[in-house]
């Protein structure tokens, strides 16, 4: 055994925080921390000898090791080798052919020629994933309408998200589930108390209490939240991890990076969407990835987390941390974010009343 390597499996990476480190693992999509030192040794002995290197601690700190790396080689994260060259690292190359990969469309106030416009430059962009919002009104056939333009497009999936009422006829919306395959979920939010219990066979149909009647709803971060996958980790080294190749269009037609988002760059009615997108000062928000991001860039959970620019700490700061996130990378404590006083001012310039009035 002292002749051996440990390595992690390639698909098991390490990211380092302030006081703090992860292995993600990638395969199973499952996310571990480990001491600080004990990723730095990992890194240094990747291609050497480690229990020689074991021998450079003391005998406490050695038997702390070696347990470590009995508990990562028993959950399958690494493993002992005597050819450590054989096994070179994950390709963390990341390229995506589309134009557009992801748009969010507030569907409600939008006609059918907005609708027909937004579908086509969809389809022009190659554009694969789209989520679909009604805050207030239930408009069935305007989901319709717009799926079938779409008809010709590459998407893969649109999510829907439409508002619960006790007149809702869900059987209808079961039937769109079934006549249009891309329409991988329906989410009917701002369900009541009473009416928590709904349950449905049909797994496209999802009931969630939780109130969504603005765009104000969005930027949350939470663990629960986490995408421990090749594709968002490769993603988030160079790029933004919310915005990359994101589109939007909000409820007024207003062409945007984000719905939440303040910036507009013209208006489906007047502009061009394949146009806008092709814009140097569309794409800037794209590059702005975790290491860019204050505070961000020293947390260990950086590269499988959102990354909200549309609510910041400081709002004067592009690169400021995100508003909706209560982990602190320099203690290792969650919080609830709407609570810290620290906060509160940017809560006033977000005109966030639900939180200052709380």
């Amino acid at each position: 055994m002292n002749k051996k390597t440990f390595r992690l499996f390639s698909n098991c990476i390490i990211v380092k925080g302030a006081s703090l480190a992860t292995i993600c693992d990638l395969h199973r999509g499952k996310v571990y921390s480990i001491p600080l030192p004990l990723a730095e040794f990992l890194e240094k002995t990747k291609n050497s000898r480690t229990l020689e290197n074991i021998q450079e601690f003391s005998n406490e700190d050695q038997e702390t090791v070696i347990e470590y790396l009995q508990y990562l080689e028993s959950n399958e994260l690494g493993f002992w080798t005597d050819e450590p060259e054989r096994f070179p690292n994950l390709n963390l190359q990341w390229k995506s052919p589309e134009y557009i990969n992801n748009a969010i469309i507030e569907i409600e106030q939008l006609d059918n020629t907005d609708i027909k416009k937004i579908t086509t430059a969809l389809t022009n962009l190659y554009c694969k994933y789209i989520e679909l919002r009604l805050y207030k009104t239930v408009s069935l056939d305007k989901i319709s309408f717009f799926v079938e333009n779409c008809s010709e497009s590459v998407i893969r999936s649109i999510t829907v998200f439409l508002p619960f009422t006790p007149d809702l006829d869900i059987e209808e919306i079961e039937n769109l589930s079934i006549k249009y395959p891309r329409i991988v979920l329906f989410v009917l939010h701002s369900v009541q108390e009473k009416y928590t219990l709904l349950k449905t066979k049909n797994p496209k149909i999802r009931f969630v209490s939780r109130t969504i009647d603005n765009r104000n709803h969005c930027g949350i971060i939470d663990p629960k939240l986490f995408s421990i996958k090749i594709p968002v980790f490769t993603e988030s080294l160079n790029h933004n991890s919310c915005l990359n190749k994101k589109l939007s269009v909000d409820i007024d037609g207003n062409i945007k990076n984000c719905p939440s988002m303040s910036k507009s760059f013209g208006n489906v009615k007047t502009h061009l969407l394949e146009e806008v997108v092709n814009s140097s000062d569309f794409q800037k928000v794209w590059s702005i990835n975790k290491e860019k991001v204050n505070i961000c860039k020293d947390c260990e959970y950086r590269h499988v987390c959102t990354d909200c620019r549309a609510y910041v700490e400081n709002p004067e700061d592009q690169f400021s941390k995100p508003l909706k996130c209560g982990y602190d990378p320099y203690t290792n404590t969650w919080e609830e974010w709407s609570t810290n006083p620290l906060k509160r001012e940017a809560l006033k310039y977000y005109n966030f009343q639900e939180f200052l009035n709380g």
